[in-house]
């Protein structure tokens, strides 16, 4: 069946029957073809609805892009920005009215409005595909990010090419097939896109895994990622025939690390490491070979490390009882996320770092500490450790990281220089609150208030990363 209300109510009927001999006859009920009682309901059958479930999962991604493409095209989501805004890099807020709403980020909520208006222009073969349950959400962005900016010509050139078995390639090798397919449909545009692309390299801000752990990734030109793969991996089984104890992939994230933070305490060492990174196509340095580089590296571990330069500043809020040990609450590590109590005092005895210590019970910040270096002014100092980053609902980015705005514009409005009228918003947020339609109330110090375009309220309290939405919400069209 095709994805729609019937498959759906299908499935929900089937969901409330444990009984396979049940489920046959309410599929066959519905489908010529369909088992009956007298046959077996069997693996293959819920092999089946699985693959049912997964089309109304790809229908409902189509829906909600393509709605998505038609908030994004109101007059509300698209505002007159002043010239005292200076250079506005989108101009659109359907992004952050719907990063709000779905308790997503940024990017995520542009990045459905993105697809939903390529699955109404060039991309409409993949949208189709994606709506009919053909090919998934993942294999449809797949296209997307390949396809949104090139030719519409090519772009319906290389969905003929790759679509008719996307549904059974996986997104690695649909990626592989798109790009095969441009290449050889358009070499010479090939290459200015890739030359364009390129200048987009980056390396991302550290993503939260669970246990403490998080996951770094560069986006690079290809042969820039192989070369440092295959140095790095070099390096590391060095090590390994060197005798290290270590696993392979924990060698080859220890050695990206003391690359990149200095923590080798051979300087010399670190270096010639670092230039054999560099090198990788030709793993010597300076007359030998890279494996007695590692195997130096690696002795070099065994002694005592003293930092080739200085370490960074880091900043920990933490309970005042973890700190002193008798305490198991969590701790924050300023741009990640919750700590153990334990890793929070291992950095307390190592490290170059700020403490901030909070109540137990309410998390109202009683002590800031000044030990290891000057901190901004102390009432910059308490709103930054109030809020901790900023407050738009959704918005992770430290508040160190972030402008200290005027809830009540200073100087336009008459707002104050105060802790209730103070708080920290990065520079695309403060920018939508200023001139993007968005505003901003701050209830009492640190609670604040959002008004979308939409007509949408949220409250964001003290410390909490997450957002209520308001009880008094305009009533659903439908």
């Amino acid at each position: 069946m095709l994805p729609g209300p019937a498959l759906a109510a299908l499935l929900d009927q089937l969901g409330h029957l444990p009984v396979l001999g049940d489920r046959a006859d309410v599929l066959a009920s519905g489908h010529p073809d369909a088992p009956t009682a007298d046959t077996e309901y069997d693996d293959a059958a819920l092999v089946e609805e699985v693959a049912a479930w997964q089309r109304l999962v790809a229908w409902a991604s189509a829906g909600a892009a393509r709605a998505a493409a038609r908030l994004a095209d109101r007059p509300s989501m698209n505002p007159v920005w002043p010239d005292s805004a200076g250079t506005v890099s989108e101009l659109n807020v359907a992004g952050e009215e719907l990063a709000m709403r779905l308790g997503c980020s940024r990017l995520a909520a542009r990045a459905l409005v993105r697809d939903g208006r390529a699955f109404d222009g060039a991309l409409a073969p993949a949208g189709a595909a994606l709506e009919c349950g053909e090919i998934d959400l993942a294999r449809a962005r797949v296209l997307v990010r390949a396809l949104d900016e090139a030719p519409v010509p090519l772009a319906l050139d290389v969905q003929d090419a790759v679509l008719p078995r996307a549904r059974r390639r996986t997104c690695t090798q649909l990626g592989r097939d798109v790009e095969r397919a441009l290449i050889s449909l358009d070499p010479e545009g090939a290459h200015r896109r890739h030359l364009a692309a390129a200048r987009g390299r980056r390396l991302d801000r550290p993503r939260a895994l669970p246990h403490g752990m998080a996951s770094v990734t560069a986006v690079l030109p290809a042969q820039d990622a192989v070369r440092l793969d295959a140095g790095i991996d070099h390096l590391a089984r060095s090590a390994r025939a060197a005798g290290d104890p270590r696993t392979l992939d924990q060698l080859r994230a220890d050695v990206l690390v003391d690359l990149t933070v200095g923590e080798l305490s051979d300087e010399g060492g670190a270096r010639d490491v670092a230039v054999a990174v560099a090198v990788a196509g030709d793993l010597r340095v300076k007359g030998r070979a890279a494996a007695d580089v590692c195997s130096g590296a690696a002795a070099a571990g065994a002694r005592s490390r003293r930092p080739s330069r200085p370490r960074a500043q880091i900043r920990v809020t933490i309970p005042f009882s973890s700190l002193l040990g008798t305490g198991g609450e969590p701790a924050e590590l300023a741009g990640y996320g919750p700590i153990t109590a334990e890793v929070a005092q291992a950095l307390a005895r190592g490290g170059t770092w700020r403490r901030i210590v909070t109540d137990p019970v309410t998390d109202a910040v009683l002590d800031v500490g000044r030990t290891r270096y000057r901190p901004p002014a102390d009432l910059a100092e308490h709103v930054r450790a109030r809020d901790g980053a900023c407050v738009r609902p959704g918005c992770s980015t430290p508040a160190d990281s972030c402008d200290l705005d005027h809830t009540v514009e200073f100087g336009r409005d008459g707002g104050t220089t105060s802790r209730d009228n103070l708080a920290p918003l990065c520079p695309r947020d403060h920018a939508i609150k200023t001139d993007g339609g968005f505003r901003l109330t701050q209830l009492a110090p640190g609670v604040f208030e959002w008004l979308t375009p939409a007509g949408l309220r949220y409250r964001v309290e003290p410390g909490r990363e997450d957002a209520e939405l308001a009880a008094a919400l305009p009533p659903p069209p439908f």
